[in-house]
């Protein structure tokens, strides 16, 4: 019998590789992509008051060294990413104290009061303590729900289960769940689900965060009882 298969040619399987090799790289790339993005960010703040005050340490007719590129700049980088680190350090371990919570409150009392800001301030914080397990009355419980249609199910969190507003409006009783998107989860939006088209799961917050991140390839196993 006549082999079927069609040889590949040379270019073929070398343009096979290279998507095998960049695929497999891309993980990697991404994460330090991301993670240098993170570095800037938080060495910002630091890196701005350092260029700032930078000139006062050098004489009139000194040069200055170029912090917008080279190892200088990357030095300042790092540097400032330290610092702000043990500035967060030193947040956090305040926070957990009488001191620090009190301020806190203080600060989030007056924020929220700003008109329109306060709003926005709000619901930013909400989203990163539920992400960050701080508040986990924000993303209650992790259920499935119909949409975009019926028998297409996607995943959601339970925010609030009596939203009495929203249920005398409607006519009915609803939950108000949150439905992400994927990759992000920190983007999406709100439905108004009857508790009986709801489906639980036995997936926890962070497994549901995972499994909308990686796109829906990391499925959590279940968990076999002992």
């Amino acid at each position: 019998m006549p082999n079927l298969n069609p040889k590949t040619s040379f270019g073929s399987r070398l343009g096979h590789n290279f998507l095998t090799g960049m695929f497999l790289v891309l993980p990697i790339g991404l994460t330090l992509y991301v993670v240098t993005i993170l570095i800037g960010l938080v060495a910002s703040p630091v890196q701005t008051l350092i260029q700032n005050l930078l000139p006062f340490f050098y004489d009139e007719n000194a040069k200055l060294p170029d912090l917008q590129s080279g190892p200088a700049h990357a030095a300042l980088v790092l540097i400032s990413a330290l610092i702000m680190a043990v500035i967060l350090i030193v947040l956090g371990w305040l926070s957990k104290r009488i001191f620090g919570k009190i301020f806190n409150t203080w600060v989030n009392n007056i924020v929220e009061r700003m008109p329109g800001l306060g709003a926005l301030y709000n619901t930013i914080r909400q989203m990163v303590d539920a992400l960050s397990g701080r508040n986990k009355d924000t993303f209650r419980r992790v259920v499935l729900v119909q949409y975009p249609r019926p028998d297409c199910w996607c995943i959601a969190f339970i925010t609030n289960e009596q939203p009495t507003a929203l249920s005398e409006a409607i006519g009915e009783k609803v939950v108000n769940v949150f439905v992400p998107s994927a990759p992000a989860p920190t983007a999406g939006f709100v439905l108004q689900v009857k508790a009986d088209e709801i489906k639980e799961t036995k997936l926890t917050v962070t497994e549901a965060l995972g499994l909308l991140m990686s796109f829906g390839s990391v499925v959590p196993q279940p968990k076999i009882k002992e």
